[in-house]
């Protein structure tokens, strides 16, 4: 279950918009709904210029320009010194490119994921020094290198720092800190990923902004669009000259990165999904510098060779990645208690640090909550986390720092270093701080507006475009079609996927579900639903057809953020924390009746929560009642049953009879524990 977040849309400015502006009236809702409403901010979010903001607007962007160009004046070794990620490869590569294009006498320096980890290290510092380094320039990095830096001076080698991590409350001392985020940065765009960043760099040195996005976007974009940052303002103005830059590009390493993907389209979406996932693929399984030269490479012999390994690496990856997913499903099943926590913090040994972070994503997307996923090997342990809007897990690493060895990031991913025997008081004690807040972020599922089933187009796929490029920050539209009645369920491609027909009156469409099975979809037919759906057009035999992509489903009517903070309260009950909240949430011998009847009727297995309270409306049972209700008739071994995140996996026990629920130590403890939370409240 996700909390789907409805805005009301003002019909009256819409009209507006679209009469002044002389736009269609889907355009212009659309814009009214991201808040683009007047004439300027529409015309900026139109823009195609590729025209940069002032970048001497940035704190130190003035010292680190005069240092940089003192240092190619005087003949002095420049490394540029980047990380192993896709932000960090492109960043090196694209100011390593640019000063060798100025003459300079540069070099570049990536870390070893596994062997160096993220950011500077004094080990490397000392083999620059050997090198004749008289100037690190570091890029998607540096802001929390503060004993490095220190270390970096003591033998004669200046820093300038370009980093668009959150700074600790002392900033290094280096002879430029270049950081929209540190707290006396007074320019106007704070959200740069380390390539955008190095742009501005690159634009600050040359004086001239045309040249250095004709020459260099591609690279910024790829890295803006990898790293998660949000595609409004500066970067939305990167990416899409970048992306004009790719689809024609005369950098032989992206030409064939994109052959290798079999890509003929290129937009946001395939460089985030299908392209940079090969990039990082070299610093996760492989050598960061593979990446670096691909990008580097005139020669098409060795970037098709490079592109060719990247992609099997990127395979390897994805094994990898979903191996991983699977083994922490299982764990969370098997001892629930670590999916009770509001920050799921799961560890093992064997997990490749350089794959848990994509891990991490998908268990946040299952769970509905931050995660961050550990591997033990080692004494000292890495750490990925991901999270959910309006919850900084950056924040809430920041507030367990005295447990930690390394760490730094942003609001929705973050990395850090522990050691392994203080797992389990850093979990505890980033629990105490998400539970401190006065109420838990759910995840949201974000609709633009509902659309009515008999207005739905071709021609409104078309408008879309003018709102790319999408992602984080400016995603792609989210559209509600409500009160449709399910007339029939049809698997797609040997049942891997299903074609749904709904309808409501006189009209009917076709949906399709992407990665779910007949036997895994939890509605039945004739029951009304909710979906939100990506539009979009597939093209057969050169003839467009309007295509409906189901991305969310909800029992029409059902208040899911009301029962998800039901399950919260559950899940916080079972850690043993008793709120005056529970003080109605005892079962009563009917509602224990009518789950179990339910369950004998309606033999599925395969259950979400949402299903079954529908299914049991005229109870008005509520969430937290029912896993309290599963719970205890698994403990009378009425039933088998086992829960992940919503989804409940439910059968009757054989030879299940008659059961006492006095017997049962959960339905006592709750008893007393309901009469309690009365008496406090």
């Amino acid at each position: 279950m996700k909390k789907w977040i409805r805005p009301e849309l003002d019909r009256k400015i819409v009209r507006e918009i679209a009469e002044q502006y002389d736009i269609p009236v889907f355009t212009a809702m659309l814009l009214t709904i991201r808040g683009i409403t007047d004439k300027d901010s529409i015309e900026r979010y139109f823009d195609m210029s590729g025209k940069l903001g002032d970048p001497f607007s940035i704190k130190d962007m003035d010292k680190a320009v005069k240092r940089i160009k003192t240092a190619v004046m005087l003949g002095q070794k420049i490394c540029v010194y980047g990380d192993y990620d896709c932000d960090g490869v492109t960043s090196a590569a694209l100011l390593y490119s640019y000063l060798q294009s100025a003459a300079a006498d540069v070099i570049c320096y990536i870390p070893d994921r596994n062997s160096e980890g993220y950011g500077m290290n004094t080990g490397a510092v000392d083999k620059l020094k050997e090198q004749g380094v008289e100037l690190i320039v570091t890029v998607d990095n540096g802001i929390s290198a503060i004993d490095e830096i220190f270390y970096a001076g003591k033998l004669g080698i200046d820093v300038v720092v370009t980093d668009h991590h959150k700074p600790r409350e002392v900033l290094p001392n280096a002879a430029a800190v270049v950081d929209p985020h540190r707290p006396d940065d007074t320019s106007g765009f704070k959200d740069y990923c380390g390539a955008g960043l190095a742009l501005m760099l690159a634009a600050a040195l040359e004086g001239d902004d045309f040249i250095i996005t004709e020459n260099y976007s591609d690279l910024a974009a790829f890295g803006t669009i990898a790293d998660l940052v949000p595609l409004c303002g500066e970067n939305r103005m990167i990416v899409k000259t970048g992306l004009l830059h790719i689809r024609n590009s005369e950098r032989q390493g992206i030409v064939s990165l994109i052959e290798q993907a079999q890509i003929d389209k290129i937009n946001a979406g395939n460089v985030a999904f299908k392209l940079a996932p090969r990039i990082n693929a070299a610093g996760r399984l492989g050598s960061p510098y593979d990446a670096l030269e691909l990008l580097l490479t005139e020669d098409e012999d060795t970037a098709g060779r490079i592109a060719a390994e990247l992609g099997a690496l990127n395979t390897e990856r994805q094994s990898i990645e979903n191996r991983i997913f699977e083994e922490i499903v299982r764990m969370l099943e098997k001892d629930p208690e670590l999916s009770y926590y509001r920050v799921l913090v799961v560890s093992s040994a064997g997990w490749n640090p350089g794959v848990i972070g994509i891990a991490a994503s998908k268990v946040t997307e299952k769970y509905g909550k931050p995660c961050i996923i550990i591997s033990e090997d080692g004494d000292v342990c890495k750490a990925s986390a991901r999270s959910i809007p309006e919850f900084s897990i950056v924040d809430a690493i920041f507030a367990c720092s005295e447990l930690l060895e390394k760490f730094g990031g942003h609001p929705m991913a973050a990395g850090l270093s522990i050691k392994k025997e203080r797992i389990n008081d850093f979990r505890k004690m980033i629990n105490d701080y998400a539970d401190a807040l006065p109420e838990m972020p759910l995840m949201p599922v974000k609709i633009d507006c509902n659309l009515n089933p008999d207005t739905i187009v071709i021609d409104m796929v078309h408008q879309l475009r003018a709102f790319e490029p999408f992602g984080y920050g400016n995603p792609k539209p989210v559209f509600g079609i409500t009160n449709m009645k399910l007339e029939k369920i049809m698997p797609l491609s040997g049942g891997k996927h299903l074609k749904l027909i709904v309808s409501r009156g006189k009209s009917r469409l076709s949906l399709v579900r992407f990665s779910v099975t007949p036997e895994e979809f939890p509605y039945p037919e004739g029951c009304t639903l909710d979906f939100a759906v990506m539009i979009d057009v597939s093209i057969y035999q050169q003839k467009e057809y309007l295509s409906l992509v189901v991305k969310e489903i909800i029992p029409s009517g059902f208040d899911a953020e009301k029962e998800m903070k039901e399950v919260q309260l559950y899940e916080q009950y079972l850690r043993g924390i008793i709120s005056p909240d529970l003080s109605d949430k005892y079962p009563t011998r009917e509602e224990f009746a009518a789950v179990y009847l339910y369950i004998k009727k309606n033999p599925y297995k395969l259950y979400t929560i949402d299903s079954v309270l529908t299914s049991l409306s005229p109870l008005r049972l509520g969430a937290f009642k029912l896993l309290a209700i599963l719970d205890i008739l698994k403990e009378l071994r009425l039933i088998s049953y086992s829960r992940s995140a919503d989804e409940l996996t439910v059968s009757i026990c054989a030879g299940a009879g008659k059961a006492d629920l006095q017997s049962s130590g959960i339905y006592k403890r709750l008893k007393e524990d309901t009469d309690y939370a009365g008496k406090k409240s």
